[in-house]
């Protein structure tokens, strides 16, 4: 699954991307992630957690950030299985931030990033991938700038993100879409026996 987004948060590109460095503190603006001690090698043990309605998947694995101060870019390499038989997940994301135009104070974030989801997976990565890394990226993008705009002599983490949770509505909808996939898909290989 490639993905391309950006999102726009309060603070200069230098301050948004020094923030970025902290790898505990962004982590904790993700819906449902978490990371623990760093290890010796610069990778952080990570788990991301996503709710469908009742049903939750939870993967387990490892997170590297790289930053480039003097470019302003940085990349986010992360692998990881679920909960799942066979689940697995590896992303490769980078990142480049810009100075909002038109703004003293605002950054621009630009994102491209490359998901290997497997198993289970793969069927989802395909239909509703994209939706879930939005809903994901919008949840972290309005928590992350709550915490830059505060007045930093009162700043603090905020608490967890609870799991990304999608509405009823998108989840029938993530539902229909993979039926019409799958129907789709059956009626293609009948026609492709038939001819």
């Amino acid at each position: 699954m490639r993905f391309e987004s950006g999102f726009d948060v309060a603070g200069r590109p230098e301050k948004v991307l020094e923030l970025f460095s902290d790898v505990p503190l962004v982590v904790g603006f993700l819906p449902g992630a978490g990371v623990g001690e760093r290890n010796e090698d610069g990778s952080f043990p990570a788990t991301l957690e996503v709710a469908f309605g009742p049903k939750r998947i939870k993967f387990q694995g490892s997170l590297v950030n790289s930053v480039d101060h003097h470019a302003l870019t940085g990349a986010v390499t992360a692998k990881g299985k679920a909960n799942l038989a066979g689940a697995r997940i590896a992303v490769a994301m980078k990142y480049r931030l810009s100075r909002l135009d038109g703004t003293d104070d605002q950054t621009k974030v630009d994102i491209e990033s490359e998901a290997n989801l497997t198993g289970l997976l793969a069927a989802f990565a395909d239909s509703s991938g994209v939706l879930v890394t939005r809903a994901i990226l919008n949840e972290f993008a309005a928590r992350f700038s709550a915490y830059v705009q505060a007045d930093s002599s009162k700043r603090t983490a905020l608490p967890p993100a609870p799991p990304s949770a999608l509405s009823g509505v998108a989840l029938c909808w993530i539902v229909v879409r993979g039926w019409v996939k799958a129907i789709v898909a059956r009626v293609r290989a009948a026609v492709g026996k038939s001819g």
